[in-house]
């Protein structure tokens, strides 16, 4: 026997009757009375509230599955008292920020073994494409966010993940490379853990990357997803994942979060080699990103003073590129991007070890078959992997999580001013792509070796040394945990 799509509950102020049904995309809670005059009755969402003809108000609720987390019958505590019904669920505003909230309604005893079934039906919606209870284990880093990291994370996220039963295990990072150390040699990870979370900025996520690179299995310590509740000065993995930096959004992506397999890459520096997995920059970004540091005061808009101040300056990076460019046309990128869209899954590697470089590090020979590009003018050097950047700065926004390319974009300091700024002004939106003064490729390695003597290169948001790297791309080998199973951007 099918379990049942509707039940019959009471509200428990005033044991107004109320039908739960269970429609394609959402639940309707109809409270079956009708109100007259001009009672405001509000709504949870706006999928579905009806306004009768006249006065008469028929009063319907609605909630998507996607928003709900949870749901349980609580049996009375005296006898021949009826059990409660709860549902625990977000208010979803459209600028995708969330608030906890929940719904009781009173559940008579005859009814009970019908309302377990339909509760099992509701989850399986509500849970469709991903796993109820997760097991979560949580990195805070308690200097995020200038030191709001774990204040915000037990006011806003903790709760959401108690409501959604997720089996949590929390862990305070004490200093730079704990997280690293921690994802390392932790026993068992990749059967403990259904999911790494980073409570922190982009400085966490570097790091459980890292790790997992060093563990013995490395295949299995990279199935393991890992997300980000953005708790720090920048918050790139999450905005991509979740198409929103609000916490509590974020959070509740995580409980129903679906993994996809996402490219990482090996950057390889002097005689150590690194995992990166969202940018590499020198030049105008990387001076604005870590060059600012005394501009502190002046926030975030410390990089759009100091990309200001270095173009009217005419800022030039001398350097030499050498890459192994796969695509380098926009209508080429085009259909790349068009390609590959759909094509995500989640990585079946078997290698034990990490892949072996195809290209050799940065102290080989650079391979004969890759282009050179010596410029004395450089303004901008940038490559990513993911879209999004900064909530304000769609600078790759051709990039998928598993299309087997890197996002190189170039830019000379000799074009005129006026071109560079609309450039950059064009970031906000991804105009820039389309720019004739902008040098955008797909590639799958490159090496760049800067000409100065002192600057700065900015690997994930993190500062390197600077002297020259290589980076090389390793298809789907890392797993993320998105909102809906891709990058959340509005593409090419």
């Amino acid at each position: 026997m099918p379990p049942p799509d509707s039940i019959v509950g009471y509200t428990q102020a005033d044991r107004v009757r109320v039908r739960l049904v269970l429609e394609d995309r959402f639940l309707l809670i109809d409270h079956a009375q009708e109100y007259s005059g001009d009672t405001s009755l509000g709504c949870l969402s706006p999928i579905s509230c009806v306004s009768a003809p006249s006065t008469r108000i028929l009063r319907q609720v609605s909630i998507v599955y996607f928003n709900i987390i949870w749901a349980e019958l609580v049996p009375a505590t005296l006898q021949n008292q009826p059990s409660v019904l709860t549902i625990d669920y977000c208010q979803v505003k459209n600028d995708k920020k969330a608030t906890l909230d929940h719904v009781s309604f009173l559940v008579d005893a005859q009814s009970e073994r019908a309302c377990e079934d339909w509760i099992d039906n509701l989850l399986s919606k509500a849970y469709k494409n991903t796993i109820r209870n997760k097991r979560l284990l949580v990195l805070i880093n308690p200097f995020g966010g200038q030191g709001t990291a774990m204040p915000r994370y037990m006011k806003y996220s903790a709760p959401m993940l108690a409501a959604a039963r997720c089996r949590v295990d929390e862990i305070e990072t004490k200093y730079k490379g704990h997280a690293l150390e921690l994802v390392e040699n932790m026993e068992g990870l990749e059967h403990k853990y259904d999911a790494i979370v980073c409570c922190s900025g982009d400085g966490i996520p570097h790091e459980v990357f890292n790790g997992l690179s060093k563990r013995t299995d490395v295949a299995a310590g990279f199935k393991v997803p890992v997300c980000q509740l953005p708790c720090g000065s920048g918050n790139a993995l999450c905005l991509n994942l979740v198409g929103s930096n609000d916490l509590q959004f974020a959070t509740l992506s995580v409980i129903k979060g679906i993994p996809i397999s996402v490219d990482l890459c090996s950057l390889t520096q002097d005689n150590k080699r690194y995992i990166t997995f969202l940018s590499q920059a020198l030049g105008m970004i990387a001076d604005c990103d870590l060059g600012t540091e005394n501009m502190r005061w002046m926030g975030e808009s410390r990089f759009t003073v100091g990309l200001i101040m270095r173009v009217l300056s005419g800022a030039k990076y001398p350097c030499r590129v050498s890459v192994r460019i796969s695509h380098e046309s926009r209508t080429q990128i085009r259909q790349v991007y068009q390609e590959h869209k759909n094509k995500q899954q989640i990585s079946t590697s078997e290698h034990s070890q990490l892949p072996e470089l195809k290209y050799g590090t940065v102290r080989d020979p650079v391979p004969e078959d890759w282009k050179t590009i010596d410029s004395s003018s450089l303004a901008v050097f940038y490559v990513g992997k993911m879209p999004w950047v900064s909530s304000d700065a769609l600078f790759f926004p051709a990039a998928l999580p598993r299309d087997g390319y890197l996002d190189m974009i170039l830019i000379d300091s000799s074009i005129p001013k006026k071109e560079i700024f609309s450039i950059l002004l064009g970031v906000a939106e991804g105009k820039h792509f389309d720019s004739k003064y902008l040098h955008y490729y797909k590639v799958d390695a490159y090496r760049i070796e800067p000409k100065a003597h002192s600057g700065y290169i900015s690997i994930d948001g993190e500062s390197f040394n600077f002297t020259p790297f290589q980076v090389e791309l390793h298809p789907g080998l890392g797993t993320l945990l998105s909102r809906t199973g891709e990058f959340q951007a509005p593409g090419i």
